[in-house]
């Protein structure tokens, strides 16, 4: 099985006899849903947000097409047309909606950025497939990473799930880093509707879940200060 970008010659950064040898502390999986705390170093995290800023705030990327890059710790940034790249919620889902988010599709940005994304990932979802055999079978591979920042009145508010649509009917799993801690009294967990759970956002935070109906979630509302997630999916590969 592939992991990532195709790149099934790299040692993970965590080998699966590590992952599970640390299980029963840094490990919890229930109803599906897995939670690997703290597995991301919190350095790396913050490099990934510093980044993010710096692209948005200094004009480096808008929803329209922008020359500039910019040489950071993650070298050279893709030279490409950056509108299929960026995203504003507001704009994706509806002003009604007021999500004030707004993403930008890493794998299409930066390449170095994408492969140490999947790296972490690579470790946790072979963690994931020991634990629930029956995916041992399913040829995955990691589709967009999307990098979020929610600020104070924002989130994705309306229950859905993953695999909904035809044009995404091959999803099967979904998978989240939480690149920052979010304050107890400051919402802006991820709420499972059937699960009746909400977990709350803390830096280096892996979440691995089924992207199907069984899993029906949200973003709740954050009611103070800033949110940053990586987000995306592994997809079934066509036979």
């Amino acid at each position: 099985m592939k992991f990532g970008n195709g790149e099934d010659k790299t040692t993970p950064y965590r080998p699966l006899s590590l992952m599970i040898d640390e299980r029963m502390t840094d490990y919890e999986c229930e109803d599906f849903i897995a939670v690997w705390e703290n597995f991301v170093p919190a350095a790396f995290c913050d490099q990934l947000i510093k980044w993010f800023d710096n692209k948005l705030n200094n004009g480096q990327v808008d929803f329209h097409a922008s020359d500039e890059l910019e040489e950071t710790e993650f070298g050279e940034d893709t030279d490409q047309d950056t509108e299929s790249v960026v995203a504003y919620g507001e704009q994706q889902y509806g002003s009604n909606m007021r999500r004030k988010d707004k993403s930008i599709l890493v794998n299409y940005a930066n390449e170095k950025i994408t492969y140490q994304v999947n790296q972490f990932l690579k470790s946790c979802v072979a963690h994931y497939i020991h634990e629930f055999g029956q995916l041992k079978g399913v040829g995955m591979f990691s589709s967009d990473i999307k990098m979020q920042h929610t600020t104070q009145g924002g989130g994705y508010h309306l229950w859905h799930y993953e695999n909904s649509s035809g044009s995404h009917a091959a999803r099967e799993l979904t998978w989240m880093i939480y690149l920052n801690d979010v304050d107890d009294d400051a919402g802006g967990e991820t709420e499972f509707l059937y699960q009746h759970r909400r977990i709350k956002p803390t830096k280096g935070t892996v979440v691995v879940f089924p992207a199907g109906l069984t899993h029906v979630h949200k973003g709740n509302t954050l009611l103070k200060g800033d949110k940053y997630i990586v987000t995306g999916w592994y997809i079934k590969a066509s036979i």
